[in-house]
């Protein structure tokens, strides 16, 4: 028993070691895009995507400034149902999920050359939408692969993907492949291996019911759940860091932790 607690000990002292030290990644992250430009800017990307993270700031309806968008799109049945059944289309009914109907058809949308966005003064990238259909994976298992992969380049989450011999990951190493190799054959993408995965989500479309015999005459319900893997593409470089938020590092710990400390209220004190 003693023997346990002082190797929890020593443990917990080497993890308190190296929580003061500096992070190692984020000084990666911040050298790998140091000097790289925005592509047809001369800003740099850490400049162009802090203007793009921006506009996640929620405003008030009242204070939104709507600035207008030219481009060319095909016309939206809008009184079509898009979850495969017959009658009207109701916005409460299957009409707020995502289908591969809706997905493909944002690569139906043409914007004029050169267009820049009124809302960053970036101009806009090239992007490539593709999805897949029925895959029986489990979404939650998915989930955590297009997590891996989130904002990294297409050839490294290729190589990050080849890596985790697991299910969900060698489905999505296929779909990038997939969606890379429709950049360039039929988008004319001249230099495929320079986008970023910029979205990449699963959502469950069907679950099939089946059930198992046990003994004595016992039965269990199974699931076999379908899912449809959704996956944009992205010119250029994606963000310096591929989390939603930076995350903290020893020092940052460090503070937090003397906060804590100060904000200490001792009972029955003077």
């Amino acid at each position: 028993m003693l023997k346990r607690l002082g190797f929890l000990c020593m443990k917990m002292h080497s993890n308190l070691e190296y929580s003061l030290q500096p992070s190692i990644s984020l000084l990666q992250i911040s050298q790998r895009y140091r000097g790289t430009l925005y592509p047809g800017t001369n800003i740099s990307v850490e400049e162009a995507w802090k203007r793009r993270i921006q506009l996640r700031q929620p405003k008030l309806q009242c204070d939104e400034e709507v600035q207008p968008k030219l481009y060319y799109a095909p016309e939206w049945d809008l009184e079509k149902r898009h979850d495969g059944e017959e009658g009207e289309a109701h916005p409460m009914i299957g009409q707020d999920v995502m289908t591969p109907e809706k997905w493909n058809y944002y690569n139906k949308v043409v914007w004029p050359p050169n267009y820049v966005s009124p809302e960053t003064g970036l101009p806009l990238l090239r992007q490539v939408y593709y999805c897949r259909e029925s895959v029986h994976c489990s979404p939650k298992r998915m989930f955590m692969a297009c997590h891996l992969v989130w904002r990294l380049n297409v050839d490294e989450a290729l190589e990050q993907l080849k890596l985790q011999r697991k299910k969900a990951c060698m489905i999505l190493r296929q779909v990038l492949t997939e969606a890379k190799k429709k950049a360039s054959e039929e988008f004319h993408v001249e230099f495929p291996s320079d986008m970023h995965v910029a979205e990449a989500f699963p959502i469950q479309c069907q679950i099939v019911k089946g059930y198992r015999r046990h003994a004595r005459e016992r039965i269990t319900v199974t699931r076999y759940r379908y899912i449809n893997i959704f996956v944009r593409l992205e010119e250029g470089d994606g963000p310096p860091m591929t989390k939603r938020w930076e995350p903290k590092n020893g020092w940052d710990k460090m503070k937090d932790y003397y906060k804590y400390l100060r904000e200490r209220c001792i009972e029955y004190s003077i």
